[in-house]
């Protein structure tokens, strides 16, 4: 007998974001509420594989009920400030490959498993506090934490991080095969050791990480896939080896110039 459960809840989108929602149907993906969430059993929710959760639009009582339950994620996009609630409720997940979340998870003294034991792709997100600011930090263990999570060959710091954290750290980490920054402006990067790193790439995000991440869950399209082809294409010569720059939602033919 056929089940619809495990195509009805494979992508799961949480964001009150009308330019993201109007492509879910195209997508083939149906809109639910986190209200409606709610109401669903947990052997349904066992079949979530694609999570995408918002602030703005799931409280505490989601992360605390129905977002444990669902057990089988193995891309999680956790658009979440990080606090000991609400990481303790992400840290049972034992299945996320493609992880998206607040930097601060990683800020302790430790590696907050089992939720990074099988993490291959992670990018790290920066909180600005209620005045603009970004939040305080305790920096120096992030390069150390990302070195300890074990299957991690994939790393991506969203602006502002990637003036904060370590480039020397990051590029001694080799088991790091992808490196992006993304919408870094070149002035920060003067004299980084990463630009004469052919794991290196930067990515300006042309298209709206919303649909970037939409279209990596149903296609397997998004930023990550353009940077390793764009690594791949260096390596093989069909790219100049100092260009590192290119857009979300492009052809991998749109490269800008080097930036030397």
């Amino acid at each position: 007998m056929f089940r619809i459960d495990p195509l009805l809840y494979r992508v799961i989108f949480l964001k009150n974001s009308a330019a993201a929602v109007d492509e879910l149907p195209r997508l083939g993906i149906y809109t639910f509420t986190a209200e409606a969430l709610q109401k669903i059993s947990h052997n349904s929710l066992a079949h979530v594989r694609h999570l995408f959760l918002d602030r703005h639009a799931v409280g505490e009582t989601a992360l605390k009920t129905w977002v444990p339950a669902c057990t089988g994620i193995t891309n999680l996009f956790a658009q979440l400030e990080c606090t000991p609630e609400s990481l303790s409720s992400l840290s049972g997940f034992t299945n996320v490959r493609y992880l998206t979340i607040d930097v601060r998870a990683l800020s302790g003294t430790d590696v907050p498993y089992p939720l990074f034991l099988n993490v291959t792709h992670l990018e790290l997100l920066a909180f600005r506090t209620r005045n603009r600011k970004v939040a305080p930090i305790i920096y120096a263990p992030m390069c150390q934490n990302i070195a300890l999570i074990p299957q991690l060959t994939h790393i991506a710091l969203n602006p502002r991080l990637h003036t904060l954290l370590s480039h020397d750290g990051l590029r001694a980490n080799m088991q790091l095969q992808c490196i992006v920054f993304l919408a870094a402006n070149r002035s920060s990067l003067v004299g980084s050791p990463l630009l004469d790193d052919d794991r290196f790439v930067c990515i300006e995000e042309r298209q709206h990480y919303e649909l970037d991440w939409l279209n990596g869950s149903v296609f397997g399209e998004d930023y990550w896939s353009l940077a390793d082809e764009l690594i791949a294409a260096r390596r093989a010569g069909t790219i100049d080896r100092f260009r590192y720059r290119v857009a979300s939602g492009k052809d991998l033919e749109y490269v800008e110039e080097s930036w030397d």
